[in-house]
């Protein structure tokens, strides 16, 4: 071959590493990829310094060419080393300044090289043979080599490992690009094991960019680095749930192990590169996701051997070096069942609603009944004698006490339902105080308390009757149940912005710090025993904080103990009648 031939394809090979350069170069923010553009920028300078040092005549100048070769050389392994320590997922092991002494070893070495003419370390002998430079190394430099050339040959050793623990589909691919990748670290063992071979040997070398080129179509044919890249985990293939990746086009792409065998149950054979619209005809909101590429979720219903099965699947654009719409990401999840746990609790809540209803109706009237009785022969227990005087007022403090847990309870259960709702109207907060103060007056007069509803007449709240009445009810038989025979008890009311504050003042036995602090937690259901031995269950108040939370307000309380206790609640105002 002519100098002039040989010259053309070298220029042509430099050429083709230069479009491979700008290529991996795009995806340079990719796991490793930045220390492949130092390989390759390397390379191409040492492509470049046989080149020149061919077309040179000059002793001194093929030396510089030389040198400049082994500094390239050099340079290129702390690359390798750092690209597959990074592609094999590592890079968090290394810190930065390991990296920066990593790439100083070899620079220092490189340094040795420039400045060999004095220092004699690299290079024994150095001629011209025929125009071509020969040399010969002395047993530093041979030593340093063969590190290098170990070093190598462990990052093929993890690279071949790599591209094993991949997809079938590109394992084999893989395979050929780092087949190629060899050519020309074999080249470099030749030169060093025989070195009459290197006047030939070395023009070879830059001819490897032709192989560069097969590398660049295997890697565009497979779209090494692009949508779906080769640095593939086999976490993948162990993930319980099915990932399927489509492009642009609506082409399948990419998908786990897991979707391959979900697919393959339901009749299709191969996956990849098939079109979505024939994968996912039967569910159309999933496959408008898809075709979209817009980020979603739907529930699907597949027969899978005679099984019903339901799915969650999850749709996610893919976006590709900032560049939007370059195809979707499914994944699908098995919800199964997850759905019938939550069928069964539906029907449970439906039960438990039945029951609740029955309860309602067959326990709570009685009770009604049976209180209303007792409050006509409380109201003429003057026409009883002692004996009987006594039986009527334990039983009438026996059936107020199972009527209010009763009710507290049931309203309790009525709270926690999600679908609750309540009733909110216009009412007159005197006129409500007023019932609930009839309601309990038997209780009140019996420990000839003073009860005084200082609420005026005019003053409005927003609120559900039932839940309102509620909470001022329990509010009161705490306030009675905890004051001394012959107290007094006052209901006030005080109009703040949009919210009415009610409170219930007491002169009773008060609480102390740790009492206050515990009265509205929600597993304290222990109730103390009134001035009167008056037993309770705690109730009460759990269920008035929630009514008054579920209405728009808050609760509090103020409190010291043998001073008496106020407790305070909001309710949207009405202004004033």
């Amino acid at each position: 071959m002519s100098s002039t031939v040989e010259l053309v394809f070298m220029i042509a090979s430099l050429i083709m590493m230069g479009i491979i350069l700008i290529y991996v170069y795009g995806f340079r923010r990719e796991r490793g990829v930045y220390y492949l553009v130092g390989l390759i920028v390397c390379r191409m300078v040492y492509s470049s310094s046989i080149i020149l040092e061919k077309n040179s005549d000059l002793l001194m100048e093929k030396l510089i060419f030389r040198n400049a070769q082994h500094t390239a050389l050099n340079i290129m392994v702390p690359f390798a080393v750092l690209f597959v320590y990074q592609l094999v997922g590592r890079n968090k092991l290394l810190k930065p300044l390991w990296k920066i002494i990593v790439f100083a070893i070899f620079s220092l070495w490189s340094l040795l090289v420039w400045f060999d003419p004095k220092l004699h370390v690299i290079f024994r002998t150095i001629e011209l043979n025929n125009g071509n430079l020969v040399t010969t190394k002395t047993i530093y430099s041979m030593t340093f080599t063969m590190i290098c050339y170990s070093l190598v040959i462990v990052c093929i050793y993890f690279l071949f490992q790599y591209i094993r623990s991949i997809r079938n589909d590109f394992r084999k691919p893989g395979m050929w690009v780092l087949l190629l990748s060899m050519l020309p670290f074999m080249i470099e063992i030749m030169r060093f094991v025989n070195p009459e071979w290197s006047s030939w040997l070395l023009s070879l070398t830059v001819y490897c960019g032709f192989t560069g080129t097969l590398m660049l179509v295997i890697m565009l044919q497979i779209k090494f680095f692009s949508t779906v890249p080769i640095a593939r985990s086999i976490v993948l293939d162990t993930l319980q749930e099915s990932i399927v990746t489509a492009n642009a086009a609506g082409r399948i792409i990419d998908s786990n192990k897991r979707a391959i065998d979900w697919f393959t149950e339901m009749g299709y054979e191969a996956v990849f590169g098939k079109n979505i619209s024939e994968l996912l005809d039967a569910w159309p909101e999933w496959l408008k996701l898809c075709k979209s590429m817009q980020q979603g979720n739907v529930e699907i219903e597949v027969l899978l051997g005679g099984e019903r099965k339901i799915y969650s699947v999850n749709v996610y654009p893919l976006h590709m070096l900032r560049r939007q719409g370059q195809g979707s990401i499914s994944l699908i999840v098995d919800i199964t069942e997850k759905q019938r746990h939550l069928e069964q609790i539906a029907q449970l809540n439906q039960l438990k609603d039945q029951l609740f209803t029955i309860v309602s109706h067959d326990i709570r009237s009685p009770l009604a009944l049976q209180f209303q009785l007792i409050e006509l022969l409380e109201e003429d227990r003057e026409r009883f004698d002692k004996e009987h005087r006594d039986i009527i007022e334990t039983l009438g403090d026996q059936i107020r006490h199972t009527l209010g847990m009763t009710n507290n309870l049931l309203e309790w259960f009525r709270s926690q339902r999600e679908d609750m709702a309540l009733r909110p109207q216009m009412l007159q907060l005197h006129e409500v105080i007023e019932d609930c103060c009839q309601m309990l007056h038997i209780s009140y007069e019996a420990k000839h308390i003073r009860m005084n509803n200082a609420v005026a007449l005019e003053t409005l709240v927003y609120a559900d009757r039932e839940a309102l009445g509620l909470i001022i009810r329990n509010l009161l038989s705490n306030a009675i149940k905890f004051t001394e025979t012959g107290g007094f008890i006052q209901i006030l009311a005080e109009v703040s912005e949009d919210m009415v504050v009610v409170s219930v003042r007491d002169d009773g036995v008060g609480m102390d710090e740790e009492q206050v602090r515990q009265l509205f937690a929600d597993k304290q259901l222990n109730s103390l025993t009134g001035t009167l031995g008056e037993k309770g269950t705690g109730l009460g108040l759990l269920v008035s904080r929630q009514f008054v939370e579920r209405s728009g307000g808050r609760i509090w309380v103020e409190s010291q103990a043998g001073e008496g206790s106020i407790f305070h609640f909001t309710m949207k105002g009405g202004g004033k009648s």
